[in-house]
């Protein structure tokens, strides 16, 4: 079936219409083109498909450079996008959101930067299957075995193809680019993975138990210890143009002498960085994290354990928030707003949920100021947004 491709999902999915109307979300397909397509999913209201041929290509449709696309990998969806075309769709995909889903008009959505689109990940999680290392396929359970991974840092790599795996359902692999250090995780026994000597095996039930694991990467010059069970990005330099691009964002706005409230603050990197020499206050539900944080900056910070929601809300400055994918609760604009700051920059791996909580703020009473976007994350169609608020 012919399909022409008039819109993009946010997922970097080609959006077009089956002949009775209904939308058709076409994956490997790019805007403006026509491509012959195989219906894999149909609902009430929508289908799904995928790409067999590109009968009229955009002209910025390159091949893509690993062949387990072709297998069904659910890791790299906008590999068969050059790089000047990924960065129009990632500011597409969160104009879009900020317009229907935060019902905001004309906001300025600025590009903040990419880091190495190949070789940058230093944490991969990965599905395994008769003791072998994969990826899930594209919105799927399936397993799909890799012999190599692009996208990958080479250690990682290495482990990921010359391991075996066990009887585990699933493990993280991580590595220091500073120690070299490395970590499997293992989802349910470690004594069963089989890898390079130098790697240290752990399994969440060893976790739980109270062992610990650990790896040291360097962001903004500074060493920052990361626990197995700790958020860190996917990789350092993802991490270092996060830093420096809200340190910008903040030396521009806020006066050094202001205040500073870190929320979600996980290791500690905004703290320590953009908050050295401040009066800092961390909130991070993890301990793990929390942990992480005390022995990265010490006392030169207000360290509390605690969910967001339940903090004892103190008045600051300014905030950073920096949530997981899914965003901020309901609860968690209203309490920004009794910290009394008059400057808020809000972090999030999700251009949807930066939508819909960056609407949240404007109805608390702030203004949105600003939104920059950075691929921390190339190959795919994921973003990191930056929404800047005051008031």
């Amino acid at each position: 079936m012919q399909i022409t491709i008039n819109g993009l999902a946010k997922e970097g999915d080609g959006v077009g219409r089956f002949p009775d109307g209904r939308a058709i979300f076409v994956r490997g397909a790019l805007l403006g083109e026509k491509v012959d397509v195989v219906t894999t999913e149909e609902k009430t209201k929508f289908l799904r498909g995928h790409t067999v041929a590109v009968l009229e290509p955009h002209e910025h449709r390159v091949t893509p450079f690993c062949s387990h696309i072709q297998d069904g990998c659910g890791g790299c969806n906008l590999q068969h996008a050059d790089g000047e075309l990924q960065k129009q769709i990632k500011l597409r995909i969160t104009q879009e959101a900020f317009e229907r889903i935060g019902k905001f008009g004309d906001v300025p959505v600025t590009y903040g930067g990419c880091i190495e689109p190949v070789g940058y990940r230093t944490t991969v999680r990965c599905s395994v299957h008769d003791g072998k290392a994969g990826m899930r396929g594209f919105r799927s359970h399936d397993h799909i075995p890799l012999s190599s991974c692009g996208v990958a840092h080479e250690r990682v790599e290495e482990i990921m193809i010359k391991s075996y795996f066990g009887d585990n359902e699933e493990v993280v692999i991580r590595t220091s680019i500073l120690t070299g250090k490395s970590l499997v995780i293992a989802s349910t026994s470690g004594k069963t993975i089989e890898t390079l000597k130098d790697v240290q095996v752990i399994s969440y039930d060893q976790l739980r138990k109270g062992e610990s694991a650990n790896i040291v990467e360097q962001v903004y010059g500074k060493e920052w210890r990361v626990s197995a069970e700790s958020f860190f990005q996917a990789s350092p330099q993802g991490s270092e143009l996060l830093v420096r691009t809200v340190k910008e964002v903040i030396q521009k706005n806020v006066p050094a002498s202001a205040s500073m409230i870190d929320l979600y603050s996980g290791v500690g990197i905004f703290s320590g960085t953009i908050g050295s020499g401040r009066q800092v206050t961390a909130i991070e539900q993890n301990i793990s994290a929390t942990k992480d944080s005390i022995h990265n900056l010490g006392n030169a910070v207000n360290h509390v354990c605690s969910r967001v929601e339940q903090w004892e809300v103190l008045p600051h400055d300014f905030v950073i928030a920096n949530p997981s994918r899914s965003g901020m609760s309901k609860r968690v604009p209203n309490i920004i707003e009794q910290t009394g700051a008059a400057f808020v920059v809000l972090i999030s791996c999700d251009a949807a949920a930066a939508a819909r909580d960056a609407r949240r703020m404007v109805d608390t009473g702030f203004q949105l100021d600003e939104i920059i976007v950075l691929d921390l994350f190339p190959q795919t169609s994921h973003v990191e947004v930056i929404s800047v608020f005051v008031r």
